[in-house]
């Protein structure tokens, strides 16, 4: 890859810089006078006295180089080219918005700019652009992407992870630091070790400097130089533009912890004034010239603000649009009142299968994956010691010698970086399956995960979508102790805008995989330790299991069992004991908690009219909460006793082998539960 100085953009005329920043300038204190009068809902981050880090940071870019930004967004999104009319719509909370009125100020995505989205989570972006860098390298297009971050960022775990992977794959990527001296109320001297943010590269192996950020020459000089190495393939490289915030933080911040004289210096150095007399003493531009763009630019805000005043109120239903990219949202039956994604059938129906072989749950996973790979350079496999090693569980053996390490690809061990870079590829265009090695570790990529991977289709109002994987196995029985152990299953299914599912058979793994892999939503497949070694039929043809669709593993009359991943192995030995006693027991397997089939579990316990919950994680707050008061909502009517759950106690998992049968689930306490909730029939 490779874009040689000769055909970097030229440098926009004198002007053109000038008005950038000034139609920032105007749109900034526009809407601070809309949100004084009450106009403007929600919060507000102005960007006044950082102008010219936006606009000669986005002089040189080319429509299809990309940005990913902070919560103080707007300047570089009109520095990309941005539309003020929509900007102005979505601060406003208008449908026709960037974002639909569903983002705001911090979240805006522009994406037919390059503009790839503001981001309301400090350092959040930062990983986010280092996968879009990582989807241009991969599929060979001569971009760059530039992360714009705030000082504080730099003294986040994302952003020494960001830079770390950035630097190791050799990413055409440009990490912007915007340092305007302000973490919030806190100095950024005073929270900040070393002797620059900018410094930080040099751990990295990076290239590095800083540069006046009030200076849009200076700035605009030293991204072209950037992007110019950077495009040639030697190194990210880490600008640190030191600036000065001249408002507060948000529009509740009057600013009364700062220094006064320090905020008239700096105020003395405000970047328009700067270019203003530059351009006058080099004879550049003449005063006309300016009196010219500021009429024109005063003309372009007004325009826009009466636009917006003149839009109709935003549709109440929209709020549910867009939750998900393969599907939308849709009501549940009438006697549940809250929304739940349809199954995903789109490219997603079963094909009948000609004929069956038996396979381990490991190898039936690995199949699905091998499958997409084989069928679309797109996907790509990505996690720690995948390659060589074949992953902890050794999932991916082989994999490695069949589609080398650009498929294949060994991390570092950086959970959120990993996840984070999936989502930015993922929106580039790539279909990334991450691996997280044990599910504990999930909780490190929750930011990335929830907050962004969860969110993002429905915040830029389905700009982009998030075609991900995200592979992980859960589950004790092993004696691994409490940090390896857990099932954080049902911590994921509330999440609007992830699917969580939870296999068990190999069969199951397979179909819902595939399925997965075809989806354009992020997918946490959530694989059980104690499941790799089992072995069932697979089918010999191509078969995809849709979402979202539970399934009767054994039919009976007596009482419903409702079970998840390894959790239907122990209920279906706890329905083979109690058969022998004379009862019938219906075991129903989940399958994917999101969506999550309620109906099907009710539509069972209103059969059998009896119901017990088993799941492996904590008893409270779990799995069997939310499918008990589903049932209760959906078929209270006929049930005859109370339903019933077998969980983990609500204790650290523990690993002494004693200590672990007795706080997790087990085909005895299944049993007992069973037995308990039939005790009361007459």
């Amino acid at each position: 890859m490779s874009r040689t100085t000769a055909i970097l953009p030229q440098i926009p005329a004198p002007s053109m810089l000038y008005e950038r920043m000034l139609l920032i300038r105007r749109f900034e204190l526009t809407m601070e006078e809309e949100a004084k009068a009450g106009r403007l809902q929600g919060t507000f981050h102005s960007s006044v006295g950082q102008e010219a880090v936006a606009v000669g940071a986005c002089a040189s870019l080319t429509h299809d180089d990309l940005v990913v930004s902070t919560h103080r967004g707007h300047g570089h999104l009109i520095a990309k080219g941005g539309d003020v009319f929509r900007i102005m719509a979505e601060l406003f909370g208008k449908e026709a918005g960037y974002s639909g009125g569903k983002g705001g100020t911090q979240h805006i995505a522009g994406v037919d700019v390059g503009f790839m989205g503001s981001n309301g989570i400090t350092g959040g972006g930062i990983p986010i652009a280092t996968g879009l860098a990582y989807s241009l390298l991969r599929r060979e297009k001569p971009n760059v992407v530039i992360s714009f971050f705030g000082d504080g960022a730099s003294n986040q775990g994302i952003f020494h992870e960001s830079l770390n992977l950035g630097s190791i794959y050799k990413l055409p990527v440009i990490y912007l630091c915007e340092n305007n001296g302000w973490g919030m109320s806190t100095s950024t001297q005073s929270v900040t070790a070393g002797n620059s943010i900018a410094h930080r590269g040099e751990a990295y192996g990076i290239l590095y400097k800083t540069v006046d950020g009030n200076d849009v020459d200076a700035v605009m000089d030293t991204v072209r130089a950037a992007l110019t190495m950077v495009l040639h393939g030697e190194t990210p490289t880490l600008i640190e533009c030191r600036t000065w915030r001249a408002r507060g933080h948000s529009r509740s911040d009057n600013n009364q912890y700062r220094d006064k004289e320090v905020d008239q210096k700096w105020m003395q150095r405000d970047p328009l004034a700067i270019y203003k007399a530059r351009m006058l003493e080099k004879k550049r531009m003449q005063p006309a010239d300016f009196e010219k763009i500021e009429a024109k630019v005063e003309k372009k805000i007004n325009d826009a603000l009466q636009k917006c005043r003149e839009l109709p109120p935003i549709r109440p239903e929209s709020a549910f649009e867009k939750v998900y990219a393969s599907v939308p949202a849709c009501p549940a039956s009438a006697a549940f009142s809250g929304v739940r994604p349809s199954i995903l059938n789109a490219s997603a129906t079963s094909v009948s299968a000609d004929g069956f072989v038996q396979k381990p749950y490991w190898q039936a996973i690995q199949e699905a994956m091998c499958e997409a790979l084989d069928r679309d350079e797109r996907y790509f496999v990505f996690g720690e010691d995948i390659a060589e090693y074949g992953g902890c569980f050794k999932v991916t053996r082989g994999m490695f010698e069949k589609y080398g390490p650009k498929r294949i690809v060994n991390t570092p061990v950086s959970e959120a970086g990993i996840v984070g870079l999936c989502v930015g590829a993922a929106m580039g265009g790539m279909r990334p399956i991450a691996e997280i090695m044990f599910m504990d570790f999930i909780l490190l990529t929750l930011d990335q995960l929830l907050n962004h991977a969860a969110k993002f289709h429905y915040i830029y109002n389905g700009q982009v979508k998030i075609p991900m994987v995200v592979r992980t196995p859960m589950g004790g029985y092993r004696g691994y102790g409490a940090t390896h152990s857990q099932c954080l299953d049902s911590m994921l299914m509330k999440i609007p805008g992830l699917r969580v599912i939870t296999p068990w058979s190999p069969r199951d793994a397979k179909g819902l995989l595939k399925t997965a892999l075809a989806s354009d939503d992020p997918v946490v497949f959530v694989e059980h330790k104690a499941l790799y070694g089992t072995i069932g039929p697979v089918p010999i043809g191509e078969e995809y299991i849709p979402l979202g669709k539970a399934n009767i593993v054994r039919e009976g009359k007596d009482i419903t069992i409702c079970a998840n991943s390894y959790m239907v192995s122990l209920s279906l030995q706890a329905a083979e004991v109690l058969a022998k006693e004379g009862i019938q027991a219906e075991v129903v397997d989940l399958r994917c908690l999101a969506p999550l089939d309620r109906e099907t579990v009710a539509a069972s316990a209103a059969k059998t009219q009896a119901l017990v919950i088993v799941e492996e994680g904590h008893y409270t707050l779990g799995i069997g909460a939310e499918i008990a008061a589903s049932v209760q909502e959906l078929a209270f009517g006929y049930l005859d006793s109370p339903i019933l759950r077998v969980a983990a106690a609500d204790v650290p998992i523990p690993s002494a082998v004693e200590l672990e049968r007795e706080v997790l689930p087990s085909v005895e306490k299944i049993i007992a539960a069973v037995k308990k909730a039939l005790s009361g029939r007459g």
